[in-house]
């Protein structure tokens, strides 16, 4: 798991190096010791354990359970809306990034079918 954030985390480094030396204007994540952190917000009537099944799913985060015998032959689906907030994403203001998700999943609760679709990216204020 260690490994696939490494890899993570430069894929992200080389995207933002490179979208800031096509957009020609400043990108650069951060500043030292100004610290960004990730918050992931489940919209809707969603329960505290599908929820965190959400959040993993988001997070990239692989979970290694079996899907439910009730789900044979098809699953109990609902929709919900998460965010992403990326605190400090950015140097200058608005400073923060908020994705936006639709996400579908199985309300079956011995069932982790979770399929998630990126609907959108702003950046919004909500960090000094």
């Amino acid at each position: 798991m260690k490994k696939r954030k490494m890899i993570q985390r430069t894929l992200a480094g080389f995207m933002a190096v490179c979208m800031f030396v096509l957009s020609g204007s400043g990108f650069l994540v951060g500043s030292a010791g100004d610290e960004g952190f990730t918050e992931i917000i489940v919209s809707g009537d969603v329960d505290g354990q599908k929820a965190q099944q959400i959040v993993n799913k988001i997070n990239g985060e692989i979970t290694i359970s079996p899907f439910g015998l009730a789900c044979l032959f098809g699953h109990s689906t609902a929709h919900t809306t998460a965010y992403e907030i990326n605190h400090r994403y950015y140097a200058t203001a608005p400073r923060c990034l908020q994705t936006t998700y639709d996400v579908t999943y199985c309300t079956r609760s011995d069932c982790n079918y979770i399929v998630y679709t990126k609907t959108g990216s702003i950046r919004i204020y909500c960090c000094s």
